[in-house]
């Protein structure tokens, strides 16, 4: 085969010179499928790069024989920059994209054959919730019982699993015909009858609309190619080589997307009815088209997306789905420390059925990880606030290069109210985004509704924005027409004068909003090349604009802003697009990731970063805080009782603590509030299977466990229990006792300096407890073992919840000294040792508790007088217990 002349020819040793072995290996494998298992930092998107340009200089394929798969259009635009790099500009016209990209070209070309005119609009998620709500007003669904965000939650599961709307009318609502008028829903037994004829009618209206959302780009073409022959066998001819990043995070969908381009599934088919026709005995089958070679890339310890329908199986089946694939492991770790490398490593090796590995670097030990336990969020907040102050003043860090973290976005805040008191510039990741801004929303509906008139979410949206006279009556009259007709909304607009009884008034309005929509379409055809220009005449032609800069609402000045951004994205994109279009540029802007909005690797926004742990895959910075490691923060509450959560939720403690680069930070907190109470936590159990030796703990206890029952002075280690007198550690200049306590409010928001601690005034007495917990839980009186009791779960049974698995978060209630639930004091308790032995309790043993009854062993770890058990006790949930003085006998 003649090779591309605009292919730049690279040696080998020039691709594969500077790579380890294992990363060599990978690159320059030849067989039809391989698995590449990147842990963290190890250089996936190298290795992936190199042997795409591996393939096309030493294999001597043609570019455009390749398919590469990433998960966002960051990661895309990085790929194909480093591709430019490694074979020229040949890569700009490569397949390049994101799974979704990748439909919408497909659907783009081939979608007609099944309905699907190349027009089609992508509904986003406030789209998509608006067409719910129409189809629940016309059902007379109640949307505060069955809210749309929960229906196409399920609609969403649906579609990841292809199950089509069509079997579950049939299974659950087989009376149902989707487009029928004046049908409502009465009361139903199963619930799934509801979801079923929402989701048939959803799909009805998408399709009458020529729309999609974006688990239909998948779906969709996955249905394509399966019904359409002559399509799929264009592209199985077209792509020869199929590589897949973050292989872990796909769907069931995304699984079967690989297989039908590849061709897996329909040679395997082939192979097995020439053996069946011929009656011959199991042998190899020559194909005219043999299936694709097929790369993946990923981590099953980084698989996060469960919520998001991502199927894990997808890649610990690698082997078994394709059978003789090929799997090489990448180790070592170019991003972190060893010190946080040893961490990961620990936490994540407590996950069953996992394929060992082990990340190493040749980056040296590091800095320890630095932890603080605080005495509630608002403290945790403060300290992190000051230590951010002080890191940046004193040791000269960015703020760009460091990341705060958290389980959930409620977590954020306290941090935003002390980032702020502090002074500190900030960037919120996962706020409102900018397309999802009301009057972006706006001028983008009226840009969709002129690329596609069949679109009647977006039509009916803009028909009375900006404010015009045509409420919710006018809308109504267009509604009845056009469905009485089978019609779209447009079209009912535009036959306007068809329409009997309609009002003078509503009548005029109604003609000058058709009048305004076809002037607006003519121009946006004259001038389809320039997005920006259409977007500039859509602004001022109707009153978008004009509304906001008349307004003296000072909020309505940042919204002409985001309008003005508005046309400089298309405008840019006119720039970096040779065929620019407007449906082209609603494409872009309708495919645009979380991560996408985040400022590139190189780029210094002057600004901390917060964010969820689901939107930090992915990243790295310098300086990570890790935060809210408390049970049921996080891990989060819903976990303790799955043991499939369980494991997902220590990925994503895995995933947070290898995002940092140099330097680690775990901060937790004894009170948090939640649903309006005050509850007390208890340390994250991925603080206990990180090893004592790798924290350097800046404050090792709150104020509340520190006050209970005198522990510094009865030498009970435990790494979140008491402490000794080998647990004083220097900061800032001296020693800290009970006597301190760091980053209460008070000291923090009143103008006190952040870059200095050691002249700083910190009480932790009893006097102080009271103003530094704002929920009001210092006043509470918990005596002596009620930390204790959190920590190993023998409290008295004040758990708010019982097989919830949330034993580990309870609400502060007044306690006596009498409740420390051995009938003992709780000095007494710490001292007594029951000698049982770790070595003797194994995973699904049975023992009995004196409190708690018959429970089952689920997890040990063995830390010599430290151990602990965890047994799951049936109604009265999941304890965790020092083994040394737990009343337990095993049976």
């Amino acid at each position: 085969m003649q090779q591309d002349p605009d292919l730049i020819a690279r040696s080998a040793t020039e691709l594969v010179g500077d790579l380890n072995p294992q990363q060599a290996q990978a690159v320059q494998y030849r067989g039809q499928a391989l698995l590449i298992g990147a842990g963290a930092g190890s250089g996936k998107t190298r290795v992936l790069t190199r042997r795409i340009a591996w393939i096309l200089t030493q294999f001597g394929a043609w570019p455009s024989q390749i398919l590469a798969i990433t998960f966002t259009n960051k990661a895309a635009a990085e790929m194909r920059e480093r591709l430019s790099a490694l074979i020229g500009p040949v890569a700009e016209h490569m397949w390049v994209s994101t799974f979704h990209s990748a439909c919408v070209r497909i659907l783009r070309r081939d979608g007609k054959a099944i309905g699907l005119n190349s027009g089609f609009s992508i509904y986003d998620t406030a789209d998509c919730e608006r067409l719910v709500k129409l189809i629940a007003a016309d059902l007379n669904i109640d949307v505060k019982r069955y809210t749309p965000r929960a229906i196409l939650t399920r609609i969403s599961d649906y579609k990841n699993n292809l199950k089509s709307w069509q079997s579950q009318l049939k299974t659950y609502a087989p009376d149902y015909r989707p487009g029928q008028r004046g049908y409502q829903i009465g009361n139903f037994g199963d619930i799934e009858v509801l979801y079923s004829i929402v989701y048939a009618e959803y799909q009805h209206r998408l399709a009458a609309a020529n729309a999609v959302d974006f688990d239909d780009l998948i779906g969709r073409t996955v249905e394509l190619l399966r019904t359409q022959p002559d399509v799929a066998a264009y592209y199985r001819h077209k792509f020869r080589y199929i590589l897949v990043d973050e292989y872990q995070d796909t769907n069931h969908a995304q699984y079967v997307l690989v297989r039908e381009l590849a061709g897996v599934d329909e040679h395997n088919a082939a192979g097995q009815s020439a053996l069946a026709a011929s009656g011959a005995p199991a042998a190899p089958v020559q194909m005219s088209q043999q299936p694709a070679w097929i790369t993946v890339v990923g981590d099953s310890d980084q698989s996060i997306y469960a919520f998001r329908g991502a199927d894990i199986r997808n890649i610990q089946d690698f082997e078994r789905d394709f059978p003789g694939a090929k799997t090489i492991m990448l180790e070592q770790n170019y991003r972190s420390t060893q010190t946080i490398l040893d961490a990961a490593n620990a936490v994540i090796a407590n996950n069953q059925g996992r394929k060992p590995k082990k990340l190493w670097t040749a980056l040296g030990k590091g800095d320890p990880i630095i932890g603080y336990a605080a005495d509630n969020a608002q403290q945790e907040a403060a300290w992190i606030a000051g230590e951010i102050a002080r890191i940046h003043v004193e040791e000269g860090v960015a703020y760009s290069d460091i990341a705060i973290m958290y389980r959930a976005n409620a977590q954020s805040r306290s941090l935003e109210e002390a980032l702020i008191n502090a002074g500190l510039p900030y960037q919120l990741v996962g706020g409102t985004k900018f397309y999802e801004r009301r009057e972006i929303k706006d001028a983008i509906a009226y840009l969709q509704a002129i690329v596609n008139p069949a679109d009647n979410v977006n039509m009916r949206r803009i028909l009375n924005v900006p404010k015009r006279g045509l409420g919710p009556r006018a809308e109504s009259i267009i509604v009845a027409w056009s469905d009485a007709r089978g019609t779209t909304f447009w079209n009912g607009v535009d036959h306007l004068d068809e329409i009997e009884g309609v009002p003078t008034r509503t009548a005029k309005q109604l003609a000058a909003f058709r009048d305004l929509m076809r002037e607006l379409s003519a121009f946006a055809a004259e001038h389809d090349a320039k997005p920006s220009e259409i977007v500039a005449e859509v602004l001022q032609r109707t009153g978008l604009l004009g509304e906001l800069q008349c307004s003296e609402d000072p909020q309505d000045a940042s919204r002409v802003e985001n309008l003005s951004q508005l046309q400089s994205v298309a405008a840019e994109f006119e720039q970096n697009t040779p065929d620019a279009t407007l449906a082209g540029f609603l494409e872009t802007t309708a495919l645009v990731a979380d991560s996408d909005q985040l400022p590139s690797e190189n780029e210094d926004s002057g600004k901390v970063t917060m964010m969820t742990l689901h939107t930090a895959k992915g990243l790295e910075y310098p300086v990570v805080f890790l935060t809210g490691m408390e049970q049921g923060t996080f891990p989060h509450s819903r976990a303790m009782e799955d043991a499939s959560e369980l494991s997902e939720e220590r990925r994503l403690a895995y995933v947070g603590i290898t995002r940092a680069k140099r330097r680690l930070y775990v901060t937790r907190a004894a009170v948090r509030a939640q649903w309006g109470q005050a509850n007390e936590m208890m340390p994250s159990q991925f603080l206990d299977e990180i090893p004592d030796t790798l924290i350097d703990w800046k404050r090792r206890e709150t104020g509340m466990e520190r006050m209970r029952g005198g522990w510094s002075n009865n030498s009970f280690d435990d790494e979140f229990g008491g402490w000794d007198d080998s647990d004083t550690t220097t900061f800032g200049g001296s020693s800290y006792g009970s006597s301190r306590s760091y980053g209460s409010r008070s000291s923090y928001g009143s103008g006190s300096s952040y870059g200095s601690y050691g002249g700083s005034s910190y009480s932790s007495g009893s006097s102080g407890s009271s103003r530094r917990f704002g929920s009001g839980a210092s006043r509470t009186g918990r005596s002596g073992s009620a930390s204790y009791r959190s920590r190993y779960g023998s409290s008295s049974g004040s758990s708010t919840s019982s097989r919830s698995g949330k034993v580990t978060t309870r609400r502060t209630t007044p306690k006596s000294s009498s409740s420390a639930g051995f009938g003992v004091s709780p000095s007494a308790a710490l001292k007594r040792d029951n000698g049982l032995n770790i070595a003797d309790f194994h995973v699904g043993d049975k023992v009995t508790h004196d409190q708690y009854g018959l429970g089952t062993v689920v997890d040990t770890v063995d830390k010599g007088p430290k151990s602990v058990l965890t047994v799951d006790f049936g109604s009265s949930g999941v304890k965790r217990l020092m083994l040394r003085v737990a009343p337990i006998e095993k049976l």
